[in-house]
């Protein structure tokens, strides 16, 4: 299944051989075997912070222009970033996620700029320096704050605000639960930005801030007010979880991103392209987990039938195949889409993409496990963490029945894609 979809994705784009050679190149070096949550822990952070040295934080954004005369130098970093061409950044990102995954879906943090794009594309020139800097020349990570505790994943019912005083805001509220509390240097946070007269907006239930525009900002982690209140997760465990707590943090007017009000064109043009990179992460753990069961499948016997000639089991791994490398070819097809239409993105098919995704592969990973019998159900092999993993990011970044529905509600209504969008994904 790996060689098959490369090969189908690498045979489009030949100008990718040479970037994925690097991606499982460094995969082979630090992250040899599929993980195991019997095994140590693999240092995540510093293995992102070896694939800054190796230019695979950066390929996905625009290069740095050039510094004027009398600013900062901004040194460079380790590396320049591997060399990805411009029309294939999308899908390049898509594969070394695919890639990633069938190691370990925590190894998803390891490659490329991550949430950081938001701030690299929408940010003052100050914030696109610092984040450079910090995020793809050093290799730290960017987190996302937008869901919160009573809302979910409602951004119009976000209760965050941003009170404008002119020339900075103060931010309040609290966001999670989040990844990366512990870990990232700073966070892309979604608030409603409002004047000093509209404070009182916050109290009871929020509902006069349905109407406030949604707003993103960069929010640096050592800024004053900003605490945060870890949980343990039930999986995904290489990242801390939690909430971040909002007390009154003093944020410079030029940490906005975009435009007051620009949020959720920001949301939705980075979210659909990530809940794709989402889902190439579980479909990578799925592939290889059907590759394993169907080894095991190849060596069992019961009695003197080996297992792969037994009908069912037969009929359940084809199956498991058949919806993965389905799904894949959709997440890369609307990559693909992507490239050409730019920030024209059809959001609904990317929703209803992941949720497809991630549904077929916690399917595939279920169904391998059970194929290992009672190892399966151990920390001996990896599958019990791509499970309880996978089973993760079917809730993150949208849980899965929400992402559907995005997708019904295109169709009914009308939207802008209509329906060809589902069948139609690649162009000649």
């Amino acid at each position: 299944m790996y060689t098959s979809e490369c090969c189908a994705v690498l045979s489009r784009h030949p100008g990718l051989r040479e970037f994925a050679a690097c991606v499982t190149d460094f995969l082979d070096r630090h992250l040899p075997e599929p993980v195991t949550e019997e095994a140590s822990r693999p240092p995540w952070l510093k293995l992102r912070r070896y694939a800054a040295q190796a230019g695979l934080t950066g390929f996905d954004i625009p290069p740095a222009p050039a510094e004027p005369c009398d600013g900062p130098a901004l040194k460079p970093g380790p590396d320049e970033a591997v060399a990805v061409p411009a029309d294939l950044v999308r899908v390049g990102q898509g594969l070394a996620m695919y890639l990633a995954g069938r190691r370990d879906c925590d190894a998803r943090e390891i490659f490329s700029s991550g949430h950081a794009a938001m701030p690299l594309r929408y940010g003052t020139p100050a914030v696109v320096r610092e984040v450079r800097d910090q995020i793809v020349h050093r290799g730290e990570l960017a987190g996302v704050a937008s869901s919160e505790p009573h809302s979910g994943s409602d951004l119009r019912g976000l209760r965050t605000v941003a009170v404008d005083h002119g020339d900075h805001l103060v931010l309040s509220g609290t966001k999670g639960l989040v990844s990366r509390v512990e870990e990232a240097i700073g966070f892309v946070v979604f608030c409603k930005v409002v004047g000093p007269e509209q404070t009182g907006m916050t109290v009871a239930d929020g509902a006069a801030l349905r109407e406030v525009p949604l707003s993103a900002l960069w929010l640096s982690m050592d800024s004053v007010g900003v605490l945060t209140e870890t949980a343990a997760p039930m999986g995904l465990r290489g990242w801390s979880l939690g909430h971040l707590h909002l007390d009154g943090v003093r944020v410079d007017k030029d940490r906005m991103l975009g435009a007051p009000g620009d949020g959720r064109r920001i949301f939705d043009t980075h979210f659909s392209g990530w809940r794709l990179m989402m889902a190439l992460v579980c479909l990578g753990a799925a592939s290889a987990a059907i590759e394993e069961a169907a080894a095991r499948a190849r060596r069992r016997s019961v009695g003197q039938v080996s297992l792969v000639s037994i009908p069912s089991v037969a009929s359940r791994l084809g199956m498991a195949a058949a919806e993965v490398q389905a799904a894949t070819a959709w997440c890369f097809s609307l990559l693909e889409r992507m490239a050409q239409d730019g920030e024209e993105v059809d959001a609904a098919a990317c929703s209803a993409a992941k949720a497809l995704a991630t549904d077929a592969s916690y399917r595939a990973v279920d169904i391998a496990l059970q194929l290992h019998g009672s190892d399966g159900f151990t920390r001996h092999t990896p599958m019990e963490k791509r499970l309880r993993d996978i089973r993760g990011l079917r809730i993150a970044d949208g849980p899965n029945d929400a992402l559907y529905s995005v997708m019904a509600h295109s169709m009914l209504t009308g939207g802008s894609r209509p329906s060809p969008s589902l069948v139609a994904q690649r162009r000649g």
